[in-house]
Parts: structure tokens; sequence; C-alpha cells
């Protein structure tokens, strides 16, 4: 298990290197790229307020029919998941609202239940309504608390128990002790997650135009094995011995499932990130082997698989400005509900938990003012 959370943290280890650079200001158009970018982390703190537009992308090519005759024809498959998230850090207590939405999704669920040959009713009835609540969520954080819009109803959870009701909060064990405070201070720190820690061949591509605004466009390799021994050191340092540990001991099945990685960013002449991206090709191969060890299973088939390729872009403005953020109207049902519909399960909720008076419908439109 300490491997699944390892591999798990690792693996979101890369989204957070995004989310540390969110809010990036402050260096000079003279700047060499790597001071640039140190320079630009150490400031991060000045932006409290932003809109971040989001675009991820998975692309898997081969012969899946080595899994399975009956997966014959399902690869290769493309999911997008993309929208947008207004995000306000100014109190204690995080706020952020936006939207979710996936491409490709439902010809994924339709080919797995078609590899299954006929499906009774009920399970093609929670098919379809899988498929229905996941192709455009909605989602507001507020007050410790997260509201999640699908399938056109509000629900509500603890925002600290929200995988547990989704049945993933064993990725978090062990990490209830960590000081976020601390970490979000290290992460922000050149001097311990710098562009000198974590990348390599530093340069700069040329200029270009995000959202008619003119930016330096840089470009590096990450370097997995680095950037994961210095995130570990900053959970030990901030008591996260546990999820340290973790990390290390899965640190070499991680980098060698992936093969390459680079990261491109797009920094305006006052030094504010206005577009990041990461591209990464895992190794198929590596994958299938660390899976096999992990579960025993035998793995062999998967040798079809040619390639999988991950692309996530966040394109950031509204800096700095107003967002109004607030919990939904009407009624609001129980996550749980959601779930034991689905799943076809019962609840003990009565189904309504709480009634919304606030402003906004939770979508990701920018309703923002200069502060």
């Amino acid at each position: 298990m300490k491997k699944v959370v390892a591999l798990a943290l690792g693996a979101v280890l890369l989204a957070a290197l995004l989310f540390s650079m969110l809010a990036v200001v402050g260096c000079g158009s003279t700047e060499s790229p790597a001071d640039l970018i140190d320079k630009s982390i150490q400031k991060s703190k000045d932006n409290k307020t932003m809109h971040v537009d989001y675009d991820v992308k998975l692309d898997i090519k081969g012969d899946a029919s080595a899994l399975g005759p009956e997966l014959e024809g399902m690869l290769p498959f493309s999911l997008g998941i993309n929208g947008g998230v207004d995000i306000d850090d100014r109190a204690d207590k995080a706020k952020a609202q936006g939207n979710i939405k996936f491409e490709g999704l439902d010809k994924v669920i339709q080919g797995l239940a078609s590899s299954q040959g006929s499906l009774d009713a009920q399970s093609t009835l929670g098919m379809d309504m899988i498929s229905s609540s996941l192709a455009d969520m909605q989602f507001i954080l507020l007050d410790e608390k997260m509201y999640i819009k699908m399938g056109g109803s509000w629900y509500e959870a603890d925002a600290s128990s929200a995988g547990d009701v989704a049945g993933v909060g064993g990725l978090t064990s062990g990490t209830s002790n960590i000081d976020q405070n601390c970490i979000q201070n290290a992460v922000q720190d050149p001097n311990k997650f710098g562009s000198g820690k974590i990348m390599t061949d530093i340069q700069e591509v040329g200029e270009e135009k995000i959202n008619g605004t003119d930016t330096r466009h840089l470009k590096a390799n990450l370097d997995l094995d680095k950037t994961m021994t210095e995130m570990a050191s900053i959970l030990r340092d901030c008591g996260g011995a546990e999820s340290a540990g973790g990390l290390e001991s899965g640190k070499s099945e991680l980098s060698k499932m992936v093969k390459s990685k680079s990261i491109e960013m797009w920094i305006d002449k006052d030094g504010n990130l206005l577009q990041v991206k990461v591209d990464l090709e895992l190794d198929p191969a590596a994958i299938s082997e660390t899976a096999g060890g992990l579960t025993g299973a035998d793995t062999s088939a998967a040798s079809g698989l040619e390639s999988i390729a991950l692309s996530m872009k966040l394109t950031i403005s509204d800096l700095n400005k107003d967002m109004n953020i607030s919990k939904p109207e009407g009624n609001i049902l129980k996550l749980e509900d959601l779930f034991g519909s689905i799943l076809g399960g019962s609840s003990s909720s009565s189904g309504t938990s709480t009634t919304g008076t606030g402003t906004t419908g939770g979508t990701s439109t920018r309703s923002s003012t200069s502060s």
C-alpha cells in the first residue's frame, strides 16, 4: 500500500508544481531565464486572486486487443479535461469556483461497456448516469466545504472528506499532520524548489503574445528524480515524514515510467506568469511492469500499448481582482447521495442538506472587478 500511495503522491507532484507557479511576479526583461523563474517564484505570494483556464489531454496509442479480443478497436483514444477556475487565497481558508468538462469520456465508457458484452438495465443506467454526471461539472470550495454540481443538482461534502466519499481517501492517509502553509512557503522559495533544484536545460524560446500580452517564452526539462527528492525533504520538514518516506520509496518506479518531461512558461514584462505547460511521455512497458509488481498480476499483454502522452496547460489572468465566490443557491444534497444513486446503493441522508443563499451559480465565468 505504501508504494501505491507513493506513486499517487508522485503523480500529484507534477500538478502541484504547476499550481505552485500560478502567481508569478516581479522580474525585469533583462533577467536570465533561470533568474526570471526564481525571482518570480520568490514573489508569487503577491498574487492572491486569479482566474486559471486549464486544459489537460491524455492520448493512448497501440493495440488494445492484446489485453483481450473484446477490446479490439478501443485504441487509439484521447481524453480531454478542461475548464476554468477562479481562485481567492486572501484569507486563511481559500475559496475557488470553476467548472470541469470531459471530452471523449463517453467513448471510453461506451467502449468499456461494450467489452463486457450485454449489460442488464441497471448497469446500463449506471453507465449512462456516470457519463452524464461527469460530462460537465461545476464546483465551489468555500469555508472548507466542497460543492459539486453534477446532473443538474448540487452536492456538498467537507473538503477533507470528499475523497473518502468517492472511495479514494486512502491516497491521503498520513497527510493530516502536514503543515500546508509550510509546504506553500517552501515551494515558493527558490532555494528549496527553484529552477536549479528541479529543472535542467533552461532556455528562452522567443517572444509570444498570450491573451494579447507580450511575454517571454521559456522552456526547460523537469528533473523528476530531483523534484521528488526536494519535495520529500519539504514534506519531512513540514511534518509529513510518512508521506516523504512513501514518496522516496516510489521514486525509482515513477522515474522509470516517465520517459520525457518538459515545462514551458510564458512570462510578461512585469514578471507575471501568464501560461505554463507541462508535457509528459510515459513508458507503457515500465507502467505495466510496476503494475504487475504491485498487484502480482500478469501484465505482459499490455505490451501492445505503444505510447501514452499527457499534456497539461494553465493560462492565468485577472490577477489580484475581486472574485465573487459564494455558496450555490437552492437545495444542496449530500455527496454520498450521488454515489449511492450511481452505484445502486442506499443512502441514509434525507436528500437535502442545506439551502444556499449565495448569488453565484458556481460557474467559472470571470465575475471580477479591479480591486
